[in-house]
């Protein structure tokens, strides 16, 4: 993969991989309300994303599914992206450990070198998603820390999978978090989301729905994303739900000898970025 195609590939995963695996007091109230699940061992979950933009004649539909073991850290999904026109879907899996997410699928596979199935990345650079995170507070306290990235507003009740949720909104803007976590003291974590922020500089619209135990039961994302320098960029519109709290997932990590570590890649592309 090249330049910001690399790079759009990545955020999607950075933020996504937020939004599963949650953190005390996270990026958006996904995050925020999924640290209330902690006492479950897992969860898992589906997904959905439409992709629009001038550049497609048509929207580009994607679903899957995945599952999270907490008491191992690791989360599993799988992607199903139909392409018009394209006569095989293409799927893309990823794992992560909460340090690294790897990868594998028909749209960069090829580009790997003989002999490697996976591309694995880290994300935040070696640093855990929790490091990553601002720290502190509970599921409540977090939605009111998204002031930092935006006002959160509460749009009322809704029923979701038979439970009664209330809906929140606000809008997560990354130069806004960096502030946020370097008045922490998270200066090298600040100085990392301000590189993403170069890459995708515009605000992402996030949605949650949050139930009466403070446990997330879907979420929604709308955010536009780089493809390449000069061409039109895409909207992404992806919800998750959220069920079976208490699942206990077997995840396993790929065989390391079929891995090529593609952290340096994004290095050097975030510096060219910035």
């Amino acid at each position: 993969m090249q330049g910001v195609r690399f790079l759009s590939l990545l955020l999607i995963l950075v933020v996504v991989n937020s939004f599963v695996n949650g953190g005390e007091a996270s990026l958006n109230p996904i995050a925020a309300a999924a640290e209330r699940t902690e006492s479950a061992p897992g969860v898992r979950f589906t997904m959905k994303a439409t992709y629009t933009g001038a550049g497609l004649a048509q929207p580009v539909v994607a679903h899957g599914e995945g599952a999270r073991n907490s008491q191992t850290g690791r989360s599993r999904a799988v992607l199903s992206v139909e392409v018009p026109q394209v006569p095989n879907r293409i799927e893309v899996e990823s794992i992560s450990d909460g340090t690294s997410v790897y990868m594998r699928g028909s749209t960069f596979g090829s580009e790997l070198p003989d002999g490697k199935e996976w591309m694995r990345i880290e994300p935040f650079l070696g640093h855990s998603e929790s490091e990553a995170m601002l720290g502190g507070g509970d599921a409540d306290s977090s939605l009111q820390m998204l002031g930092s990235a935006g006002d959160v507003e509460r749009l009322g009740t809704e029923q979701v999978d038979g439970r009664s949720t209330t809906r929140y909104r606000a809008v997560v803007d990354l130069d806004n978090y960096a502030d946020a976590l370097r008045e922490e003291g998270k200066d090298e974590m600040a100085d990392l989301y301000e590189k993403y922020s170069e890459v995708a500089p515009d605000p992402a619209e996030v949605e949650a729905w949050v139930d009466s135990q403070k446990i997330l039961r879907r979420m929604r994302m709308v955010m536009d994303i780089p493809t390449q320098p000069g061409a039109p960029t895409l909207t992404m519109d992806m919800r998750v739900d959220f069920f079976d709290f208490g699942a206990r997932p077997r995840i396993e990590l790929p065989d390391p000898a079929s891995v090529y570590d593609a952290t340096p890649t994004l290095e050097r592309e975030l510096d060219a970025a910035s």
